[in-house]
């Protein structure tokens, strides 16, 4: 079975390219004039942009800023729309996301309002800001979850950096350091902006200006922009696949969407021994520079650099005795240790507090006293309770997969890893690879504790996730986005190379 978590990053980076930037300057406080940028928004502006993904359009955006109020003070109003239609292994998948946002003219944050499909429902996420804080309230199947984050005064929305870029003037040269506050990862992210040169789109003089975000090994965008604003074109290296958004108009940005199939053009196909299945033990030679930073070594892999320079040796292996301890010996054992007491915590999408939930997995474990054991039958259960294993959706919560009883590997893992925690086994969500048929493909799975850390994968019905499952770097705790589980994705894709040199 193929797996996905390609999409969540292509959402991603598409609501990351659509802005513009900006004197070798650290910004510490945002400082503009709001005349200035008043005159910038004198009167309601939209623009059309067709996506394109490995030379094919997939989607589009569609940006609209007005001149607007915001609890009686002038304000900047922008609206943006993305939609991408893509391919998974021959099921369609469109996904779309509406985003509105409030800025006052001096620039700073005032609110801002996301809608979602990517989840098979409308996951809506509002952030309100006050006093250097923005509180997000989260709405996914029903239940809304309040988080807080603080806010530096450099702090900027990513649909506004465009108007800070005008407003301080275009100089090739010019390279400014900044918060961008993400309205996927729901925080800020250090943002480097660079004038690189000037340049000619449509015989239209414009500047080249590139983003680099400190997140997921460094995400780069290019944008060509115009002295008046107008972007022309994006670009944007999605993990080897070039994204690009070019300006139109709006029949031509809504007309000939093709469908890419995103996980049968991201697979990795290896060299050498095909990994067995149900596999024990896999060793491999790996191909990729700083390796050590995007494979983890953990108690089921070992990763050593060979003579050569980004050449390394990796080897998995399972867990060949777990250890036997009752469910009573490891609440006792979990209690007061907040390296194991976080993955106990409910989240967006893993909603371990939830009745449902909690009675759910009372009912499968029946009273089993052992830890190994209740894990081993949430597996079993989950395994065999979503009979409709399909690419339907992008990305369901625990709750809703409950509900519906159909999903891929991110439904099964969810599912799972909330299970888990309503009964008191400490349980997250581990991105990475593992071998199906052919190839590698990219892959969700879970991990759970019963006095030591093990990998479960009730997708494939596997009691213990088998020798072929690759760990990649991610986030030890899922956030309201889950994006985060997508850096190794974002580190490996059309880079990463393997040869398979012993199975067993």
């Amino acid at each position: 079975m193929r797996k996905k978590i390609i999409y969540v990053l292509l959402v991603f980076l598409v609501s990351h390219v659509l802005w513009a930037d900006e004197k070798n300057v650290i910004i510490s406080k945002i400082k503009v004039d709001p005349k200035q940028v008043a005159k910038m928004v004198d009167k309601p502006k939209e623009d059309w942009l067709s996506l394109s993904l490995m030379g094919s359009k997939v989607g589009y955006a569609h940006i609209y800023t007005e001149p607007t109020t915001y609890q009686d003070q002038p304000a900047i109003k922008i609206r943006t729309h993305t939609v991408i239609q893509i391919q998974r292994t021959g099921t369609g998948l469109r996904l779309e996301t509406i985003r509105t946002c409030y800025v006052g003219l001096d620039l700073i944050p005032l609110y801002f309002l996301s809608l979602s499909n990517e989840t098979g429902q409308e996951k809506r996420v509002e952030g309100i800001i006050k006093n250097d804080e923005i509180v997000l309230k989260t709405t996914l199947a029903g239940i809304t979850t309040d988080s807080r984050r603080i806010l530096s005064p450099d702090t900027i929305f990513d649909s506004v950096i465009g108007y800070f870029t005008l407003h301080r003037g275009l100089q090739v040269g010019d390279t400014y350091h900044l918060n961008v506050f993400s309205m996927d990862l729901m925080q800020p992210v250090k943002t480097h902006i660079k004038v690189l040169q000037e340049d000619l789109v449509d015989h239209k003089p414009v500047f080249v200006i590139e983003y680099s975000m400190d997140i997921m090994g460094g995400i780069t965008t290019r944008e060509w922009v115009g002295a008046d604003g107008v972007t022309h074109r994006m670009e944007s290296g999605l993990m080897g696949l070039k994204l690009v958004l070019t300006r139109t108009n709006m029949s031509t940005a809504l007309d000939g969407l093709a469908e890419v199939d995103v996980i049968l053009n991201t697979k990795i196909l290896s060299t050498g021994f095909n990994p067995l299945a149900n596999s024990k033990k896999m060793s491999a030679k790996i191909s990729l520079p700083n390796s050590e930073a995007v494979i983890l070594t953990n108690q089921r892999q070992r990763l050593v650099a060979l003579s050569s320079p980004g050449i390394y040796q990796l080897d998995v292996s399972i867990l060949e005795v777990l250890p036997v301890i009752t469910r009573t010996e490891l609440a006792k054992r979990v209690q007061g240790d907040h390296n194991l007491t976080q993955f106990l915590s409910p989240s967006v999408y893993v909603q371990s507090d939830h009745p449902s939930i909690i009675q759910t997995a009372n009912d499968v474990v029946n009273n089993e006293p052992m830890a190994h054991k209740a894990a081993n039958q949430l597996g079993s259960w989950v395994y065999e309770i979503i009979k409709n294993k399909n690419l339907q959706v992008g990305f369901a919560s625990a709750l809703q997969t409950l509900e519906s009883k159909t999903g891929d590997c991110t439904e099964h893992t969810v599912l799972y890893v909330a299970l888990a925690r309503a009964i008191g086994l400490p349980a997250r969500v581990c991105a990475g690879l593992v071998f199906q048929s052919d190839a590698f493909y990219y892959h969700f799975w879970p991990e759970v504790y019963v006095g030591e850390w093990f990998a479960t994968d009730p997708t494939l019905g596997q009691w213990q996730a088998d020798a072929s499952h690759i760990q990649l770097a991610g986030s030890i705790m899922e956030s309201d986005s889950m994006i985060e589980m997508g850096e190794g994705v974002m580190r490996t894709l059309n880079q990463l190379e393997i040869e398979i040199l012993k199975t067993e």
